[in-house]
């Protein structure tokens, strides 16, 4: 039986990569390497990068390298507008759930992922797109079996990472005149609320997240959440 698809979402800074990283109980390459191994088996909740480039195609990983290089080692900039980034994000979503995500499902793995397409989504939503159109443009993308929606105090992820954040952080592409810890906090909790209603429109569960917490703790909050989300390994065949 195909495995379950969950990932995290939230704001930037709530800290869905170190969550992610520390449910899984495997890592990709790991797991990878198990699929041409019939006694492997495909059980176990596969930690997978939503900026990781597969493992499985040759061909793909190549184009992927070039998609990864624009969209987060080209810097920050408005000389393009963001109907450029939607395709870009359209394809990115595209190959990784066929190529990365879809392998491991297939041989029987769980698969979580630190975010998938919402949190962009939630942004552009802000930026004028109808959500209309956005469901076009993604809806052959594979979207999660289950989301876990995570919450947080904004103005508290800000000062936890000490400002470290990129101006698309910042709400730079959302108009404002000058970015700084007031601009993020208005543009992540508007983004945040339009996480929220995806929550209640497609049934996530949704975790409220204390920023001070330690990780052992949030990874505590969250194991009976991903338990409920996987299906029981004896269901499979």
């Amino acid at each position: 039986m195909q495995g379950t698809f969950i990932a995290l979402e939230g704001p930037d800074g709530v800290g869905k990569s170190t969550l992610a990283e520390r449910l899984g109980e495997l890592d990709y390459p790991t797991a990878v390497a198990r699929l041409n191994d019939a006694d492997a088996g495909g059980h176990g909740l596969v930690f997978v990068s939503r900026r990781q480039i597969s493992a499985t195609s040759s061909y793909a990983a190549g184009i992927m390298e070039q998609l990864s290089s624009v969209l987060w080692h080209s810097g920050d900039a408005l000389d393009l507008p963001d109907a450029f980034w939607i395709g870009v994000q359209a394809a990115w979503f595209t190959a990784h759930a066929s190529t990365v995500v879809q392998p491991l499902l297939a041989a029987g793995y769980d698969v979580i992922v630190d975010g998938w397409t919402y949190k962009f989504l939630s942004k552009l939503l802000l930026q004028g797109y109808p959500d209309t159109d956005l469901q076009a443009i993604f809806r052959r993308v594979r979207m999660p079996d289950a989301v876990v929606l995570l919450t947080a105090d904004i103005g508290a992820l800000y000062d936890r990472r000490q400002a470290r954040f990129r101006p698309a952080e910042l709400g730079m592409h959302a108009g404002y005149a000058e970015l700084s810890r007031d601009t993020f906090i208005d543009y992540q909790q508007q983004g945040l609320d339009n996480l929220r209603l995806y929550a209640a429109r497609h049934d996530w569960h949704t975790v409220a997240l204390d920023p001070g917490a330690s990780v052992d703790d949030s990874v505590t909050a969250l194991t009976p959440v991903l338990a409920a989300a996987r299906r029981p390994a004896t269901s499979r065949s």
